[in-house]
């Protein structure tokens, strides 16, 4: 079984959990915590200062400054963002004692933290917040289910951050890899939900701080590009593919929840998106029931969010220009207040999924499914241990054929023959995104361009089909009696300018058609 990359003298490897302090109390005390420990845990209080400028630079660098008080002891430390993101956080860190609770920045003796801290002047930091916790540790050290060697450090803390006159609880279980496999760090968390119902907590203390005291967004991200070379194994993919994944949904957890920028929900559909898609690529390769279970989370997971994503869409992109041609139409205000009702369900529909149980089960399970290569079954690794290369373009041809068959004299095409075709388009679209790096030339570049310019000409079809079903739904489920009337008639102002829409890119439609369907696959040679 894969080990994961150990941690290095200056690498943190982490998983946060949160829970009502009262869970984190029974935790302390169940069987995953004290039978797996020898002796009992340390318990001491820690009172933390976090330092930055005015203009806060070193938020804007990914830097958290803090000064621990630790019984006489203080010590100042220096973490950088996660690099992963996502669940399971790996950070730089630094340590190195320090007089009393201003910080030293003259004691940080190591060349990358310096150059990662930058330019900061005498006087420029200051207290931005604070925290202190009450804080249990216990180490596990022994050999996993495997025999592997694991050491795992569990700090349960229990306190509160503060922030001027604002203050937030703080109930939380830390889980530091020391040594092994992070599927320990996963196992060990999964045991832990198991007897508790604890949720992840992607954001550090630094972060929930620094949102505290600026109430600054949580920022949302994109998908890291996945680079293969010829040599790559479908094994190795595989890890690779599912990491990138993992990390691009969770990720975006905070965002989802804050909901203040709809990108949140977005770039989380989109993870899981990729995800869906990465089964089907690898789908013959996986254990018939780890398959089934992952589609079925996958998918389960995406439906929570799709009504707030469709509503951020509709009022965001659909609404918007049609309320602007039309400007000061009432029935457009009361469709815009119609479907802000349902934007709010919407979004405590995707809140309440995410600090689910069920949901916090399935991260869980798959970051430890993912770390320790679980579909390596017995006889897999004949198949497994094969170059990538042969593999994905066999899938690449097999999809990039599939899609032109399905769009056959696509000018005459109906609406629901051109929905088939965008769907074959966003399945070939996530695997060459996937694969395009096994190939890289500006023969790529071109294949890719043209086809994001025909699923861009044929998102039109699938505005005019969200919108019509967004319609007919808030006036079967949200619209009050007095609003019936207005609703009709802001439908057939919205569904006309759409169609109409439509009707001008039809030409611009077909010839990015006829553009793709001559496309040179990148992966022919």
């Amino acid at each position: 079984m894969a080990m994961a990359e150990l941690p290095g003298p200056n690498v943190e490897i982490e998983l946060k959990l949160s829970a009502p302090a009262e869970t984190i109390e029974a935790l302390s005390r169940s069987g995953p915590v004290v039978q797996a420990s020898e002796g009992l845990g340390i318990v001491k209080t820690l009172e933390n200062t976090y330092y930055d400028t005015p203009d806060l630079r070193l938020l804007t660098r990914g830097i958290a400054l803090r000064v621990r008080k630790d019984g006489e002891r203080f010590v100042q430390t220096m973490k950088t963002e996660s690099e992963s993101g996502g669940a399971l956080a790996r950070r730089g860190e630094w340590e190195t004692p320090v007089g009393g609770l201003r910080p030293d920045l003259a004691a940080i003796d190591d060349a990358d933290a310096r150059e990662l801290l930058g330019l900061i002047l005498p006087g420029e930091l200051q207290p931005v917040f604070s925290n202190r916790i009450r804080r249990e540790v216990r180490v596990i050290d022994g050999p996993d289910e495997s025999g592997h060697a694991r050491t795992i450090e569990i700090a349960l803390d229990i306190g509160e951050t503060r922030a001027g006159d604002v203050t937030e609880p703080i109930a939380e279980i830390e889980l530091e890899l020391l040594k092994g496999s992070a599927e320990n760090v996963f196992d060990l968390a999964l045991a832990l939900h198991r007897i508790g119902h604890v949720r992840i907590e992607p954001r550090s203390k630094a972060e929930r701080g620094y949102a505290l005291s600026t109430d600054i967004v949580p920022r949302w991200q994109k998908a890291e590009p996945i680079v293969f070379d010829p040599q790559t194994t479908i094994d190795e993919a595989l890890a690779d593919v599912f990491n990138a994944c993992f990390k691009h949904w969770t990720a975006n957890e905070s965002a989802a929840l804050d909901g203040r920028d709809p990108e949140g929900i977005h770039q989380m559909r989109v993870g899981l998106r990729r995800l869906r898609s990465a089964l089907s690529i690898f789908g013959p390769l996986l254990p018939e029931d780890a398959l089934a279970w992952l589609k079925e989370e996958a998918s389960g997971a995406l439906g929570a969010l799709g009504r707030a994503r469709d509503l951020d869409v509709f009022l965001g992109e659909l609404l918007s220009p049609v309320a602007q041609e039309f400007r000061g139409d009432e029935c457009l205000v009361t469709l815009r207040r119609a479907a802000a009702r349902e934007q709010a369900k919407g979004y405590e529909q995707a809140r309440s999924a995410i600090v689910s149980p069920r949901y916090t089960e399935f991260v869980l399970r798959f970051g430890g499914w993912v770390e320790g290569r679980r579909w390596r079954t017995e006889g897999t690794s004949d198949v497994l241990d094969r170059p990538l290369v042969a593999y994905a373009d066999k899938l690449l041809e097999k999809r990039h054929r599939k899609a032109l068959k399905l769009g056959r004299q696509f000018e005459i095409l109906s609406v629901d023959g051109r929905h088939q075709v965008r769907i074959a388009l966003k399945k070939l679209r996530y695997t060459s995104e996937f694969f395009e790096s096994l190939h890289p030339s500006r023969k790529t570049k071109r294949y890719v361009k043209s086809l994001s310019r025909l699923q861009d000409s044929l998102g039109h079809l699938n505005d005019v089909a969200v919108a019509e079903r967004l319609m007919e739904d808030l006036a079967n489920r949200s619209a009050l009696p007095s609003e019936q009337a207005a609703l009709q008639r802001a439908a057939g102002l919205l569904i006309g300018w759409y169609a109409r829409g439509v009707a001008d890119t039809e030409p611009e439609t077909v010839a990015n058609w006829e553009a793709f369907s001559v496309a040179a696959p990148f992966w022919r040679q």
